[in-house]
């Protein structure tokens, strides 16, 4: 469900330490995290993270996950493929807000371009 990693998040971080969710679906009100319901390969969504990031002083994020994934139960590969372009997707985003030494995680399907979609993400 949208927001199981967010719930984590909030356990995990130092109190008053920001966490924002995204995600296409709406996300339940989760205590101590912020939910943006927006496509993270629109401009909106940048616009919305710095908004946030703003209004609660944070310069830059320590930690980024990304657990995004399309909609599953069709032709494997043409997921795989979509599932790829999201992690391409989310690290782009994540340039733009992760601190200096920060950390991005995400989950790669093990399709034929494993390979190059780790080799990409270690640029």
């Amino acid at each position: 469900a949208p927001g199981g990693w967010m719930q984590v998040a909030v356990q995990r971080v130092p109190v008053g330490h920001l966490v924002i969710g995204v995600d296409l679906a709406p996300i339940a009100p989760i205590r101590g995290a912020v939910a943006v319901q927006e496509d993270i390969t629109r401009t909106e969504c940048k616009s919305k993270i710095k908004k946030l990031m703003s209004q609660n002083g944070c310069r830059a994020f320590d930690v980024i996950l990304h657990d995004g994934s399309p909609n599953i139960g069709g032709a494997w590969a043409q997921e795989a493929m979509s599932q790829n372009a999201l992690v391409i997707d989310a690290v782009k985003l994540a340039t733009q807000f992760l601190a200096p030494k920060g950390i991005f995680v995400t989950k790669v399907f093990r399709s034929q371009d494993y390979s190059s979609v780790v080799y990409c993400l270690k640029q």
